[in-house]
């Protein structure tokens, strides 16, 4: 979990960075079409490999024959989905509105989904031994060829190709030292039966994923469409405030949990255990932060995108409620996946598109404000429905899932009443990160005394446990170079 949470506080922060430095360099125009750009990519990457890291990561008994017969065809699909994208950049740009710029950044994608089919046996196989400290460090190497690219790019006047030759840097370096670091190599075989094997697991999580990134991803194109590209480059700064932000450190518990999970195989009571006190764990650490996020959101607009962009900070606001739900939400796909039910993942993904359309059309006639509100407020809908399916593969009763969560929930709202009462009664002064930092450690130390007043005991793990998270990084076991 170090290694994990190390990489991915670097990963937080450089996606974090690079919509501000579109913003400062741009505007809301250029930050929407980055917002499109991404969401394209996003959905291209779940073609590639077709769910077959996962059926690895399921699979215990995996042989040199089937994994060399997976490696192949994630080079096939991998091959496939970039020739795709590169050929139908033309068609694609018309979403952001037949951009040029677009298209550009399309074909680099192409190459991008080619180059990371290369390695997901290698990062699977990893993941299985739970040796992310070789994973984050191939991440980590991969984040500084990114920033060099980009900034070498744009230095060159390219501002808005500057991301593509991020995306392009971050995944070739990334790539090539998971293949160093994987130490397996593919033998020269192919078994059919095999390769069909691994694709009746991993079509169906491919569809489930594409799906479900569909799903993520049609709240842009939604918004682009019915309000235009510099209404999503708000958004855009907004979600990357406090939803992509945190989104983006949720990755650790992304990739430990799977893994975690299918250990336990049919363990069911421990998979519970370990479920729960995961999700209780990230809920004590992420909620706090959103809500610090929401009550500092118009200092946080204007200390990192300027003053320009202060339409964003009722946004942030507006989004905190879906944060909320999101950061126990985001774990289900590693119980549907665990169980081996991807079928039921693909259920879910597909129930969720038409419930993010339903959501924005309610609050549509408001205007950008009304939409956003309406998507946060109404996903409760979701979150109940897809925690009733991923509880019921594992036997966790919703009564037992719910008191877990009595006490962390009691905490954040008393300590969001007392932080924002706080805020509020202050003298306004003008923000400053000195400021902004002050307010930091000051809601910290407001956070542990909240917590420690309402329940020593949980205090007392959860705190522990950030230690535990520190101290282990020096009694990792070492790698079978085998």
């Amino acid at each position: 979990m170090f290694w994990v949470l190390a990489a991915n506080v670097v990963r937080a922060g450089t996606f974090f960075a690079i919509p501000v430095l579109i913003a400062w360099i741009t505007g809301p125009v250029e930050l929407g079409l980055a917002q499109i750009a991404y969401g394209v990519y996003a959905i291209a990457l779940t073609f590639v490999g077709l769910g077959t890291k996962s059926a690895v990561l399921q699979h215990p008994d995996a042989n040199a024959t089937y994994l060399s017969s997976v490696f192949y065809v994630n080079v096939l699909s991998g091959m496939a989905t970039g020739a795709a994208v590169a050929l139908a950049a033309p068609w694609l740009a018309a979403i952001g509105h037949s951009d040029p710029r677009l298209i550009l950044a399309f074909r680099w994608m192409g190459l991008v989904c080619v180059v990371s089919s290369l390695t997901l046996v290698q990062s699977a196989l990893l993941a299985r031994r739970l040796a992310f400290r070789a994973l984050s460090m191939a991440e980590l190497a991969g984040l500084a060829a990114a920033v060099l690219a980009g900034l070498a790019v744009a230095a060159a006047g390219g501002r808005f190709s500057a991301l593509a030759a991020a995306a392009a840097a971050h995944v070739v370096v990334s790539s090539a030292a998971v293949w160093v670091a994987g130490r397996w190599r593919p033998l020269l075989r192919f078994s059919a039966s095999e390769a069909r094997q691994a694709l009746r697991f991993g079509v169906t999580a491919t569809a489930a994923s594409f799906v479900n990134s569909l799903a993520g991803q049609f709240e842009r194109f939604l918004l682009s469409s019915l309000f235009g590209p510099a209404a999503l480059g708000f958004y855009g700064a907004a979600r990357n405030v406090n939803r992509d932000a945190l989104r983006n450190l949720m990755r650790v518990s992304d990739e430990i949990l799977l893994p975690g999970l299918a250990s336990l195989g049919g363990q069911k009571h421990r998979a519970r255990g370990y479920y729960l006190q995961a999700l209780r764990f990230e809920f004590l650490t992420f909620a706090p932060a959103a809500v610090f996020i929401a009550v500092f959101a118009r200092d946080l607009i204007l200390l990192v995108y300027g003053p320009s962009w202060l339409p964003a900070a009722p946004l942030v606001q507006l989004l905190t409620p879906l944060v909320l739900f999101t950061i126990t939400n985001h774990t289900i796909g590693a119980v549907f996946l665990s169980a081996g039910r991807p079928d039921v993942q693909l259920r879910w993904s597909l129930l969720s598109i038409p419930l993010v359309g339903i959501y924005v059309a309610a609050g549509a006639k408001w205007g950008l404000s009304g939409a956003v509100a309406s998507l946060s407020a109404l996903e409760v809908v979701g979150w109940s429905i897809s925690h009733a399916m991923a509880n019921k593969l594992i036997g966790l009763p919703f009564r037992q899932f719910a008191r877990t969560f009595v006490t962390p929930l009691a905490v954040i709202a008393a300590f969001g009443a007392v932080l924002a009462g706080a805020r509020h009664a202050a003298a306004p002064v003008s923000p400053s990160w000195p400021v902004l930092a002050a307010w930091g450690l000051a809601a910290l130390a407001l956070y542990a005394a909240v917590l420690h007043a309402a329940d020593r005991r949980l205090s007392r793990e959860y705190w522990g446990a950030l230690v535990d998270v520190l101290r282990s990084r020096s009694a990792a076991a070492r790698e079978p170079r085998s």
